[in-house]
C-alpha cells in the first residue's frame, strides 16, 4: 500500500510540489521561448529579415543594393526571406526546448506540430527574375514617336 495513498496530508504535498514543478518548467518554457528568433539573409545579402518566435519580422535590413532591384523583384526576395526564416523557427525552438522538456516526445510532437504547419518550408525561387514583358513606365506612347510624326503636334 502506498503511505502517501493513506495519508491525505502527504498526498496534498505530493500534488503541490508536482503543480509547482510543472509551473517552474511552464515558466522556463516561456522564457526561453521568448528568446527564440531567426535571422535569414537573401543569397546576395542585400536583404535580411529576423523573425520571433511567432513568425513576426522584428527586423529587416535592405541594402543599397536592394534598393536598386525592381519592386517586384525586391518584394519577392523580402518574402522568400521571411517565409524562410519562418520555416526554422520550429527548428531552432525544438533546440531550445529540448533540455527543458527532455525526452517527453508528445509534448515536443504536439508544441512542434503547430509551427511545422505554420509556417511550411516556402517554394523554391527561381533565381532569374522574369524579364518585363512591356513598358516599365509611364511614358510609353505605345510605340508611336511623336518627334517623327509628320502630323505635328
Amino acid at each position: 500500500m502506498n503511505p502517501a495513498a493513506a495519508d491525505p496530508d502527504a498526498m496534498m504535498r505530493q500534488w503541490n510540489e508536482q503543480i509547482q514543478a510543472k509551473l517552474k518548467q511552464a515558466d522556463e518554457m516561456k522564457q526561453v521561448a521568448n528568446a527564440v528568433s531567426v535571422t535569414q539573409r537573401s543569397s546576395d545579402g542585400s536583404v535580411s529579415v529576423t523573425v520571433d518566435q511567432n513568425g513576426i519580422v522584428s527586423t529587416m535590413d535592405l541594402t543599397d543594393a536592394a534598393l536598386r532591384k525592381q519592386p517586384a523583384q525586391l518584394s519577392a526576395e523580402i518574402l522568400n526571406v521571411m517565409r524562410t526564416a519562418q520555416a526554422q523557427i520550429a527548428a531552432k525552438m525544438q533546440e531550445a526546448m529540448a533540455p527543458i522538456i527532455g525526452e517527453d516526445s508528445a509534448t515536443m510532437d504536439a508544441l512542434m506540430g503547430g509551427y511545422h504547419e505554420r509556417f511550411p518550408e516556402p517554394p523554391p525561387v527561381d533565381p532569374t527574375p522574369p524579364r518585363p514583358t512591356g513598358p516599365s513606365d509611364d511614358d510609353d506612347f505605345g510605340g508611336h514617336n511623336f518627334a517623327r510624326d509628320n502630323k505635328g503636334w
